[in-house]
């Protein structure tokens, strides 16, 4: 076969293959467009790109392209305040369970009023705070935080608390700029005291965190007491022993007292035997 023929066959195969990929093409288009009409004429409205969850979203998880994708909806489906723009929600943190093809609005995104959940033996103190001074702002509710109290020079650490609430899970997201603490009520004089003295940083300890302060000092005074108790009981040991050698001594010495005079009898009956015998 001429080399100009397998040209042409060249040529006229790609132009079919092109026809073919646009006539392809144009049906899509015109399948997407008919759903789109009967959807409309079912449903009515208009389309509009809504935020819808691309995979289960748990409480507590931040917002991001990975588990959001914007999608075009027809309107009259969509839920009251529909988010539309991904740009808004990045960044925000649910508070509550958004399910997969889910349309995000505010409502996964509420806390309730009074939520917090304060232990029985504690007190709620909110210390200002921000990302830098928070573990970069990741503290979640329930977590245990130690916390520290520094000036220009030195740090102490004040006690261990419980965190109850932050400005970034109350307003789903945002930086953080306040941390709710549960301490105990004798301890909250402490805390606002060190709000004006100094800057409160917040410590996550390790999940074996070891012996907090407080423990510790409890460990080293119930230590001196036992310390204490085991030098007043060998105090008394050693005065019990101490009398007990004196009774003894005491006792030998009667011994003896009571030997001699024994001796110095019985000598003089030996006298008095021998006189009567002479």
């Amino acid at each position: 076969m001429k080399r100009s023929v397998r040209l042409a066959i060249s040529v006229v195969t790609g132009i079919a293959a092109a026809v073919v990929a646009l006539a392809y093409a144009s049906s899509v288009r015109q399948e997407a467009q008919a759903a789109q009409q009967e959807a409309l004429a079912r449903y009515g409205g208009e389309l509009v790109a809504v935020c819808v969850a691309s995979r289960d979203i748990e409480p507590g998880d931040m917002i991001d392209e990975g588990n959001v994708v914007v999608e075009e909806w027809v309107t009259s489906l969509l839920p009251p305040e529909a988010m539309t723009s991904l740009g808004d929600v990045a960044g925000r943190v649910a508070t509550s369970h958004i399910p997969e093809r889910a349309v995000l609005s505010p409502v996964y995104f509420e806390t309730q009023s009074g939520s917090l959940e304060i232990p029985a033996d504690k007190v709620a103190v909110c210390v200002a705070s921000d990302p830098q001074h928070a573990v970069g702002g990741s503290l979640a509710r329930g977590d245990t935080v130690d916390v520290y109290v520094s000036d220009a020079e030195i740090a102490d650490r004040l006690l261990s608390a419980r965190v109850l609430d932050t400005s970034a899970l109350a307003q789903g997201g945002g930086d953080l700029s306040w941390v709710t603490l549960a301490v105990d009520p004798e301890r909250v004089s402490e805390v606002l005291a060190a709000m004006s003295a100094g800057q409160i940083t917040l410590v996550a300890p390790g999940r074996d965190g070891g012996v907090s302060d407080d423990a510790a000092d409890e460990d080293d005074s119930a230590a001196t007491d036992a310390g204490d108790t085991e030098r007043a009981s060998g105090g008394d040991a050693v005065s019990e022993a101490s009398s007990n050698q004196a009774d003894e001594d005491a006792h030998r010495e009667e011994s003896k007292d009571g030997g001699s005079a024994g001796s110095s009898e019985d000598e003089g009956v030996s006298v008095e035997e021998k006189r009567g015998d002479a």
